[in-house]
């Protein structure tokens, strides 16, 4: 864990928010994830369930929340911009309680030059998110094979500032990028991808985990997927 996601784990109103939501088993309760592919979840998982699903399983399967929803709005080749751009129908037309974002691989493409029209629009979908009275986790792409991508190779600086947007907008925070460079300090594990920068369906399980995990609904004691990140 990263001082900054230390630091974030205090507990904020939007914390304790969440843990009320995650026991209410009787007033529906909608859930947003947003993003590009990798939120979408098409082709490369090979037909396996993506992380939204995965949370899904553990919120409406296993905790019995049968009254909360998961949707899903995640486009493929989508940045910031476009997420901003269609907030209304997104994100705001489901009256969400939660919404998260995970944001920042195809931004890298726009390079240096996108670095703060990306932070803007972050800034404005947490604050907006919190207008609609919703609680916002704000989440990092995991890391790529930059020697396979090198037009994403300024994924790192985008990274940063999703960390930065979330420190200073004190957004719940969900760091892959950290957990996966960690985990294997070299570069992304290569079972985790299907590709230079898409997770395939191991790689949406450790997703899955580090939202859940972060949200204190993951069992603490299960492995996070030993055999593929070691």
């Amino acid at each position: 864990m990263t001082p900054t996601s230390k630091a974030l784990k205090s507990k904020t109103a939007e914390r304790i928010r969440l843990e009320t939501l995650l026991v209410d088993s009787s007033t529906p309760i909608r859930w947003v994830f947003t993003g590009d592919s990798i939120t979408q979840g098409l082709t490369h998982t090979d037909g396996h369930r993506s992380y939204v699903e995965h949370c899904a399983e553990r919120v409406r399967g296993e905790l019995s929340l049968f009254n909360h929803v998961l949707v899903n709005t995640g486009v493929s080749g989508n940045r910031s911009s476009d997420v901003r751009a269609g907030f209304a129908h997104r994100i705001e037309v489901f009256e969400p309680s939660v919404v998260l974002i995970m944001l920042g691989t195809n931004d890298a493409l726009d390079g240096e030059e996108g670095l703060e029209r990306f932070r803007d629009d972050l800034s404005d979908m947490i604050f907006r998110t919190r207008a609609i009275g919703a609680v916002p986790i704000l989440q990092t792409p995991p890391p790529i094979d930059v020697e396979n991508a090198p037009t994403r190779a300024g994924l790192v600086q985008y990274v940063e500032v999703v960390r930065q947007v979330a420190a200073s907008t004190r957004a719940v925070f969900v760091d892959h990028y950290a957990q996966w460079t960690a985990d294997s300090p070299e570069g992304p594990p290569p079972a985790l991808l299907a590709d230079a920068f898409h997770p395939n369906e191991q790689g949406h399980y450790v997703l899955a985990d580090a939202v859940l995990r972060e949200l204190s609904i993951a069992d603490a004691e299960v492995p996070v997927v030993p055999q593929v990140m070691s």
